[in-house]
């Protein structure tokens, strides 16, 4: 669960990262982010925190299965679940194979004396 959430959080990083930058050179008129001095950096580091906020509704989301509140519950009971059925399917005998070329069974005739 924590990988997720950790790989959440960096995907939104990246990408609220990349539009800060974009945003503060359109705005300021700076072609590089090379030139930036510590205004346009300290512009582009609002963006750490910001790129946590959409993971953090994730989280605090109760009914999100992937790593909310719950999550744990969710999956724990889906691996119950799980290992559930593969005990169950381990105990059924296995299925008869049919076979088309069957005879069907024949009486054997009685003669009285």
């Amino acid at each position: 669960m924590n990988k997720a959430m950790i790989e959440s959080y960096l995907r939104n990083l990246l990408g609220s990262v990349l539009g800060a930058i974009t945003i503060v050179m359109g705005s300021t008129g700076i072609a590089s982010p090379l030139e930036f001095g510590g205004a346009e950096w300290l512009l582009v580091a609002n963006a750490l925190w910001a790129s946590a906020v959409p993971t953090l509704l994730r989280w605090v989301n109760k009914k999100d299965p992937a790593f909310g509140l719950v999550a744990k519950a969710v999956t724990s009971s889906v691996t119950k679940k799980l290992e559930d059925a593969a005990v169950e399917a381990a105990k059924k005998p296995a299925a008869k194979k049919a076979t088309g070329d069957k005879k069907p069974a024949t009486k054997k005739a009685t003669t009285k004396k």
